[in-house]
């Protein structure tokens, strides 16, 4: 299996690929691939990485073309999914020679700063979440803030996000807008809104339907179909759209 993979030299730009040839191993990982590129071929290649279990969200990048996390996607089964998206043109440009019928194409994350290889700048996705104030703020005292089942539920499937940026990556609307704040940031909003023990939710309603947020959202899902968490940040951009 031979792997080609961006790399970059000047001012973190993506300038050329190299080649790969990797010996491939069952149940073997892009993650894994990348270690063995990096241990016993090249070790100048530059990858984030962390948990190596879907938990982190460090290793996001662009699987022939298409957001993944490396630690989840096998090397076999590269070739036998699709996730149909709505493209834009970081998931429609190849570079010169790619063959997909015998590489896999490995890329950084589209819709952010590349800084060196297939490491990207985050600042723009994060500082989303810090100028939001995408949190409950402490109070003094020591009482128990509980929350039922039911309550719990509602909120289930947006506290799985980990902030992987695979929706972010994979928005036309974050490709054409550097503005927008991002689907992640719109569906953590929700999540504050919708739970329970918060005091005031409309802080945060209002704040996702700033200039910058939701009324940008075209609703077009690509952030729905890429979430590896199943988080379905779509579905709370429509809730906060439409209340």
């Amino acid at each position: 299996m031979k792997l080609r993979i961006a790399r970059s030299r000047d001012g973190g730009r993506i300038t050329h690929y190299d080649l790969y040839k990797i010996e491939l191993r069952k149940g073997m990982t892009i993650l894994d691939a990348l270690f063995q590129i990096q241990d016993k071929m090249d070790p100048s290649l530059s990858f984030r990485y962390s948990c190596r279990g879907a938990v982190c969200g460090s290793c996001s990048m662009l699987i022939n073309k298409e957001p993944r996390l490396a630690c989840r996607t096998q090397v076999s089964d590269v070739h036998g999914f699709e996730m149909k998206l709505k493209v834009f043109p970081t998931l429609t440009d190849t570079p010169p020679g790619w063959n997909p019928e015998e590489e896999i194409l490995i890329e950084p994350l589209p819709n952010m700063p590349v800084e060196k290889d297939l490491v990207v700048d985050m600042t723009r996705f994060y500082r989303a979440l810090e100028t939001m104030k995408l949190w409950i703020d402490s109070e003094e005292g020591t009482e128990a803030h509980l929350q039922s089942p039911d309550d719990r539920k509602k909120i289930e499937r947006y506290v799985n996000c980990i902030l992987c940026a695979i929706c972010y990556g994979s928005c036309p609307v974050n490709y054409e807008q550097v503005e927008y704040i991002g689907p992640a940031a719109l569906a953590k909003a929700w999540r504050f809104a919708e739970d329970s023990r918060v005091k005031s939710p409309e802080r945060y309603l209002d704040v996702a339907n700033s200039l910058n947020g939701a009324p940008l959202c075209d609703l077009i899902m690509n952030c729905v179909k890429a979430c590896p968490k199943g988080v379905a940040p779509g579905g709370a951009i429509r809730k906060i759209k439409n209340p």
